[in-house]
């Protein structure tokens, strides 16, 4: 991850004290601002973008430690928005630039994210420890990679002031005790499905995160099999409601549909290292089931056992509360009866 890069780049740099940064390939995280710039900068650069309604405006707060300025920009109205951040380490009298980076709510219908952003140029035209911060920031957009100057005026009051929080949750504090669930649908001493969580490490991601995904998986497709609905569309999901019948569904393995063709993830979690740790779950993602599990009918999974060339249907109920680190199974059914359909009702 990023944290010992980022010691390492506070360590290198400590000893220096920058009027002004210059403009290169690599950002300047880690250079400490004492001396005040001379740029015009006014009242007036506390507006980001303006607006005769709604104008987008420089916000902040501080902690004992450091200092963070931003803007929100709204981009639809179902919650949708892109925050900019930079964040400064207080050094003395001085400020330090600890880093830049994007929030990316994906508000009611997409994945929320987070990217960092090259700071590569940093003035201070005013700063007023706790009061007030005027200058101007150049950074490279992670989008379309250009380089970007931004003047900013914020003044802060005593409501601007944060504790930093060090009480963050793991994935691993939340559902390492409960997880896997292996699950003996035919009580035969043999483990037919499991609840597990999926570990990928992304990479590509500036910050690198960890990505968990909790799916139903089955320990044999060939005679285990896991259900969808018919008549849906592509991503096919898996979890029902009443009322449902198995009569009505599909099979699904991993050897027919890409992973991208079945909606078989309970939920997605993004875990960072320092210093992202509050963005370490992304709950509102509507591509998962949060309007299922919000809701307070019942949750299942239905599934077809084959034996001996012969079909048996079964239901696992299940519960699942992603804020408060809680899944369980709460009950199995399988029928007796060979092709005989399941029906669950209101």
């Amino acid at each position: 991850m990023k944290s010992f890069k980022y010691a390492l780049l506070i360590l290198c740099s400590s000893i220096l004290c920058f009027c002004e940064g210059q403009i290169g390939e690599e950002g300047i995280e880690g250079t400490i601002v004492c001396n005040f710039s001379n740029l015009e900068i006014s009242e007036a650069d506390n507006i980001v973008i303006a607006d005769n309604t709604a104008p987008v405006l420089w916000q902040g707060y501080y902690s004992d430690d450091a200092v963070t300025i931003n803007f929100t920009k709204k981009l639809d109205n179902y919650g949708l928005s892109e925050t900019l951040n930079f964040v400064f380490t207080k050094v003395d009298n001085c400020l330090q630039i600890n880093r830049g980076f994007e929030f990316y709510n994906g508000g009611t219908g997409d994945i929320s994210a987070i990217t960092e952003v090259d700071v590569l140029e940093f003035y201070v035209k005013d700063w007023q420890i706790n009061k007030k911060l005027a200058g101007q920031v150049v950074y490279r957009d992670h989008h379309d990679k250009l380089v970007k100057t931004l003047n900013f005026w914020l003044e802060f009051t005593t409501e601007d002031y944060v504790v930093t929080n060090t009480d963050y949750k793991k994935f691993s504090n939340c559902f390492g005790d409960k997880l896997p669930i292996d699950i003996d649908l035919d009580n035969d001493g043999v483990t037919d499905y499991s609840i597990r969580a999926e570990e990928v490490i992304d990479f590509a991601n500036r910050p690198n995160f960890v990505a968990y995904n909790i799916k139903l998986v089955s320990t044999d497709e060939e005679i285990n099999e896991i259900l969808s609905p018919k008549g849906v569309s592509i991503p096919f999901p898996v979890i029902f409601e009443p009322p449902f019948s198995t009569e009505n569904t599909r099979s699904y393995a991993a050897n027919k549909f890409n992973s991208l063709d079945v909606k078989n993830s309970l939920d997605v979690f993004y875990e960072f290292s320092a210093p992202y740790e509050n963005y370490n779950f992304f709950l509102q993602n509507n591509l998962t089931y949060k309007k299922e599990f919000e809701n307070t009918i019942d949750d299942y999974y239905a599934v077809k056992l084959v034996r001996n060339n012969e079909n048996y249907y079964g239901w696992i109920k299940i519960d699942f509360n992603a804020l408060d680190c809680n899944i369980a199974v709460l009950d199995t059914y399988l029928s007796p009866n060979a092709e005989e359909h399941i029906n669950i009702e209101n």
